[in-house]
């Protein structure tokens, strides 16, 4: 048995030096190379075709193993037409994707038929990622094909570097960039761009000119960060399927990356400690601001380590010595999960699933899953894969550029060492119209300027599984697109009511809503906000079967980092408890934010204790409604997400541009707004969350003033 292993010539670019290294490293294990010419195929005849099909392959013997790099920019017809040969010839058929072009060319997606059917030619398969394995499976690659999953390219070099990478707050470009991220660049971090002709647009970035490989490698090593993003749509997704050779270089180089959420190798940087991975470039920035050199030093040498592997080729020489196992073994390379398997675990259902019409004429996908999943798969009606998250904690998706007709399908799945396995999937959904009758729960939902987030918030409330809900939005007066959002909703569904006011802040915009709430109780969600599908659903019976004034649940707050436990409570859950002993855990705790977002209220207590005119409306509001209320009751469901990624709503920027003095009477007044009109029979319990909370703004500000005003609502009778 002799092996064989394509290598593309006369073209230069990047797919011939990746298929060059590949088939160099394949020497290395006893592989033969079979010469593939770039070449206008198309404009060959069949005979000529043939001719050439048997000057390629005239060492082919039965039995033979050829790897197939795919694809060859000679077409499809010539690819299938080569396999076809060597099967003929009773060779074997390995094929090495190093991109599909149906996939990642928006183009070229009507290829993607052929493509699978050419891919089912062979009998094992090298794919980029286990996301690429996946889109495969569900694109329709034969049951019993066998994957081997490459992870990344390797970058061999015979440099002998010497010394480590130096600890720099500069970030090195190599590859791909979005012209806006440089255009816009007004960081202190240095930016330097490589193999570009791009105009620099200020001194913190440089155009360090075209570079030949080896000068570029010892370059980037000499310290600093590796940058590796997206500059359109179609990049991003080659990103999440497909390998980066940019990516290896910086590693090869022995610099930490900084690489995209969605990249196909993530788990393996993060699990390896490789770099950052970030939402945006921004976040990247700030992490790099904030890090200190022995920090740096640590991502060095996991950098170190891990960059051996790849200038020695072992991603390829494994992926390689695995594919001609798979042929000869029947445990190996098979397929993990196919399209129609479940592995049924009771840990996780879908307990609903719901399609709604959002705003900009997309479809809004949202879904309530039990247990923790470690992603979801999203199919349409034909039972094709149309998108991935790796969010665990999704639960809302926008579709685009699809009929109303169509139904929608989602399926949880959890990483194993052998793939992601489905553990869970939901019925199809269709578009429905929902049923609702009369409001037996009001959602306000105040907009100022919310362009970006409040369609967002309306279709979190709108998927919500208890059908008797309205939806109050009180615009305070914004100048940007919001008045037109609201009225949208408002004219498409009935249960939606916009409320249009000249601006006089989000305290009065609440306060509008609260007057025109018809429901039984009232909630409030902020306009950047969501909450997930049965929130709504289990306050409302929690709070009717405990017969309470107001229920409360657990949070999580949303930041650049991800999801944070928030609003979490030492309590009893689904029991009606005194509101003295809510009152008392706040009080006994460090400090602990009274939002006003998380609960649900009896109505006609809302409307009796309006909230007041005056700076942190919310802080002076909800101690003063809560020592009103009787009984309290409390569910652990993290159903409101409070997402500070794109607003970050901090004290800090609530103290912007204020004096400590201005800071210090805007909160003093939100708490004698409390202690004066709470109520009289709960005044301690107040004073001591005042205190609590004066203390904690006074470790915030390190302000010794705070002590002041804690000793003066001490005294208060």
């Amino acid at each position: 048995m002799n092996l064989y292993i394509t290598r593309l010539n006369g073209i230069e670019n990047q797919p011939k030096f990746l298929q060059c290294m590949t088939a160099e490293i394949a020497h290395w294990l006893g592989f033969r190379e079979m010469g593939i010419y770039y070449y206008n195929a198309n404009a060959e005849s069949d005979g000529n075709r043939s001719v050439r099909y048997d000057g390629m392959i005239a060492g082919i013997s039965a039995g033979d193993v050829v790897v197939f790099q795919f694809h060859t920019w000679n077409g499809l017809k010539f690819e299938r037409g080569l396999v076809d040969r060597v099967k003929a010839y009773h060779g074997r058929a390995v094929i090495f994707i190093h991109t599909v072009e149906a996939l990642m060319i928006r183009s070229s997606g009507f290829m993607l038929g052929e493509t699978v059917e050419l891919f089912n030619q062979a009998e094992v398969l090298i794919v980029p990622s286990y996301a690429m394995k996946r889109f495969l499976v569900d694109s329709g690659i034969r049951p019993d094909m066998k994957f081997v999953v490459q992870e990344m390219w390797d970058f061999t070099t015979g440099i002998n570097f010497t010394g480590e990478p130096v600890f720099r707050k500069e970030i090195h470009c190599a590859g791909g960039f979005a012209p806006n991220m440089v255009r816009n660049w007004n960081s202190d971090v240095a930016l330097k761009l490589y193999n570009s002709s791009m105009a620099v647009p200020n001194r913190n970035v440089t155009n360090m000119g075209t570079l030949k490989a080896e000068e570029l490698l010892i370059a980037l090593s000499k310290g600093g960060f590796g940058l590796e993003w997206y500059h359109d749509e179609q990049a991003y997704k080659y990103m999440k399927y497909g390998n980066s050779l940019s990516l290896s270089r910086y590693l090869a180089a022995g610099i930490p990356v900084i690489v995209p959420a969605g990249i196909s190798c993530r788990k393996l940087i993060e699990d390896n400690h490789l770099g950052l991975v970030v939402n945006t470039p921004d976040e990247a920035v700030r992490a790099i601001e904030a890090m200190s050199e022995p920090e740096y030093r640590k991502y060095v040498q996991h950098v170190g380590q891990f960059a051996l592997a790849l200038r020695n080729g072992y991603y390829t020489k494994k992926c390689l010595i695995d594919s001609v196992q798979a042929l000869f073994r029947e445990d190996l390379g098979k397929t993990f999960l196919q399209e129609s398997d479940i592995y049924d675990l009771d840990d996780y259902k879908f307990v609903s699933a719901v399609l709604k019409k959002s705003y900009g004429g997309k479809l809004v996908l949202s879904w309530n899953l039990e247990g923790e999943a470690d992603g979801f798969f999203l199919y349409d009606a034909s039972g094709r894969m149309i998108e991935e998250t790796e969010n665990s904690r999704q639960h809302y998706f926008l579709v685009g550029g699809r009929e109303e007709t169509e139904g929608f399908q989602v399926k949880a799945y959890i990483n194993t060492p052998k793939g992601k396995m489905i553990v869970a999937k939901s019925a199809l959904v269709q578009l429905g119209a929902g049923e609702y009758e009369k409001p037996l729960v009001s959602i306000v939902i105040p907009a100022y300027n919310a362009q970006d987030g409040i369609a967002r918030s309306i279709d979190t409330v709108l998927a919500q599984s208890f059908p008797d809900v309205e939806i109050i939005v009180v615009d305070d007066g914004s100048t940007d697109n919001t008045p037109n959002i609201v009225d949208w909703y408002a004219s498409n569904y009935q249960n939606v009511t916009a409320i249009h006011q000249e601006n006089a802040g989000v305290q009065a915009a609440r306060n509008m809503g609260i007057a025109h709430a018809r429901g039984e109780f009232t909630g409030f969600i902020d306009s950047d906000d969501m909450i997930r599908l049965d929130v709504v659903e289990k306050m409302y019976h929690s709070v009717k079967k405990n017969h309470c004034d107001i229920a409360v649940m657990s949070a999580y707050k949303i930041d650049n980092r991800g999801y944070e436990e928030f609003m979490r409570y030492p309590l009893k859950e689904d029991a009606a408890m005194p509101v003295e002993n809510f009152l008392r855990m706040y009080a006994s705790e460090a400090y602990a934010l009274p939002a006003l977002w998380n609960k649900l209220y009896r109505t006609s207590l809302v409307k009796e204790y309006p909230l007041p005119p005056i700076v942190y409306e919310d802080e002076a509001w909800t101690p003063y409604v809560l020592s009103y209320a009787e009984t309290v009751c409390y569910l652990n469901i993290h159903g409101y997400e409070y997402d500070r990624s794109t607003c970050s709503g901090s004290l800090v920027d609530k103290w912007a541009g204020k004096s400590r003095d201005e800071v210090l009477e805007d909160h003093k007044r939100s708490i004698m707004f409390y202690l004066e009109h709470g109520n009289p029979k709960r005044k301690e319990l107040l004073k001591k969350l005042a205190d609590n909370e004066l203390a904690y703004f006074g470790r915030v500000m390190s302000y010794p003033k705070y002590e002041e005003v804690r000793k003066q609502i001490a005294e208060l009778v």
